[in-house]
């Protein structure tokens, strides 16, 4: 980095003892990042930072100009102050587990990570996972009063991660696994992670709202692989994925690193080849083919692409050094994330419902797929599209539930600044036979007041999500709450009129 300071001395000697890239944060002594992002330019708050007592700032190479041009301390520029800003976090938080595994993909990651910190705990390892559900795996574990302080991302800031992560090797947390989602591997927030082990679960529309088409979309995920993965580490690739079957390629070819690269699959090749998902009253049954060997491994989960998850976990914990027969066996002990795929039990005339993060039209397609098997009768669906995002999807995840559901209903889901009446609209482009409720409270209720026993209600969208997300302001908001009250209503509606 240059000193851009034209007033500050040739050599100056500063005493840093924090970072921060929030202005409301900093405190005397602090570096801070004035960090160009795509709602805030960070250069806006230098003055806010200067007055809270930062020591220095750093910034990208852009003119300095305002605030900037003239200020009491120096000023720091480089052309990725976004990598810098990961490399001193690991220099100021310097301890980390002994063992990280990463798992990037559209759809998956959250379920990969938490099936890989169910079978690592199982074998009795000091084990989190770290992603949209927050820190997973610390209940137990004395963290002297002390709280992680992580943002609700997928892939927290590197302040954050490298704060969190100095104070879980400290508590003897050895293994870690964290969702690493596009937009944090591209804006450098696992740089200085030591990652082991890399998981790909599969890639498809999603994002577009910030990155320019597929391709740069592919190729931000890939850098998990090209340039996080350490050398010597593994790369766990689901090969059903037209992209992941290229990034295995590519890892074995062109971009050949000193890793070594497993595939999974259904696809015939694959080194994990899951021969067959069978439903069963439990659940599923996976048979996998690894060599010589077939193993048969009962899961109590729903849907076949959490079979894939569960094998890509199995298998990561296996890399990480976890008997091949151990890791297997542990999936029968697995439970599902917290929204995905989770059951609502209860409802008055026996009806299944569940509960998904399904929010991309592949997602939408793989949950309906999964769940026409279970639906003896009709096969309904809930779910709506998020404000200021990829508006292109709409109309194609309206499409989906048309061809895939019997009843589709169309309701809000985090409209942010869009009006919701028009996020409705694209979707509707693709279903126009869909009943559409905007209240997605009164949605569900109706969704589920229209149920009979043989039915399967899937609501998706927001999953774990306890807020909407409506203009400025966050609404608490629970799909699981919303549908537990609406059933429970609904029995003690039904026994009245009975007693009656």
């Amino acid at each position: 980095m240059a000193d851009a300071h034209t007033d500050a001395p040739a050599t100056v000697a500063i005493d840093i003892t924090g970072l921060a890239v929030d202005s409301r944060r900093v405190v005397a002594g602090d570096l801070f990042f004035a960090l160009e992002g795509s709602h805030a330019d960070g250069r806006d708050y230098a003055d806010a930072a200067i007055k809270s007592g930062a020591g220095a700032i750093v910034t990208d190479m852009r003119p300095l100009e305002g605030v900037l041009a003239d200020v009491p301390i120096p000023v720091l520029q480089t052309e990725k102050p976004r990598a810098v800003l990961a490399a001193a976090a690991a220099r100021f938080w310097p301890r980390q587990p002994g063992l990280t595994a990463a798992v990037t993909g559209t759809n998956g990651k959250t379920s990969t990570v938490e099936f890989l910190r169910q079978i690592w705990q199982r074998t009795t390892w000091d084990a989190v996972s770290i992603g949209t559900l927050g820190m997973q795996g610390i209940e137990s574990r004395d963290m002297q009063g002390t709280m992680m302080g992580l943002a609700a991302l997928t892939t927290p800031d590197a302040i954050s991660l490298h704060g969190a992560l100095n104070k879980l090797a400290g508590a003897g947390i050895t293994h870690m696994a964290i969702e690493a989602s596009s937009h944090g591997i591209e804006q450098c927030r696992l740089d200085g992670l030591n990652v082991h082990i890399a998981g790909f679960t599969n890639l498809s529309r999603d994002h577009l709202d910030h990155h320019p088409d597929m391709e740069a979309y592919f190729a931000a995920k890939s850098r998990l692989f090209t340039t996080l993965l350490m050398a010597g580490g593994t790369a766990v690739i689901n090969i059903d994925d037209d992209y992941g079957a290229r990034l295995a390629k590519m890892l074995r070819g062109p971009a050949k690193r000193d890793i070594v690269v497993l595939t999974i699959g259904e696809t015939k090749g694959a080194d994990f080849h899951i021969k067959a998902i069978t439903p069963m009253d439990f659940g599923l049954e996976i048979t996998v083919a690894h060599g010589s060997a077939t193993m048969r491994i009962p899961v109590a989960l729903a849907g076949r692409f959490q079979a894939l998850n569960a094998i890509t976990a199995a298998v990561m914990a296996h890399a990480s050094g976890l008997p091949l027969h151990d890791s297997l066996g542990a999936l029968a002990y697995v439970t599902g994330a917290e929204g995905r795929m989770q059951l609502v039990t209860g409802h008055p005339a026996g009806a299944r419902v569940i509960i998904d993060y399904a929010h991309t039209p592949d997602a939408l397609h793989a949950a309906l797929t999964a769940l026409r098997p279970e639906a003896r009768g009709r096969l309904a669906v809930l779910f709506g599209a998020g404000g200021d995002r990829d508006p292109g999807k709409r109309p194609m995840m309206g499409k989906t539930a048309a061809d895939l559901a019997d009843l589709v209903y169309v309701t809000d889901d985090n409209p942010r600044s869009e009006a919701p009446e028009a996020i409705r609209r694209d979707i509707l482009a693709g279903c126009p036979n869909a009943q559409e409720i905007n209240d997605r409270a009164e949605a569900i209720t109706t969704a589920l007041a229209g149920l009979t026993a043989d039915d399967v209600l899937l609501i998706a969208g927001k999953g774990h999500e306890n807020f909407q997300l409506v203009g400025d302001e966050t609404l608490p908001f629970s799909d699981a709450s919303v549908a537990r009250k609406a059933i429970i209503d609904m029995t003690a509606a039904t026994s009245a009129g009975g007693a009656a």
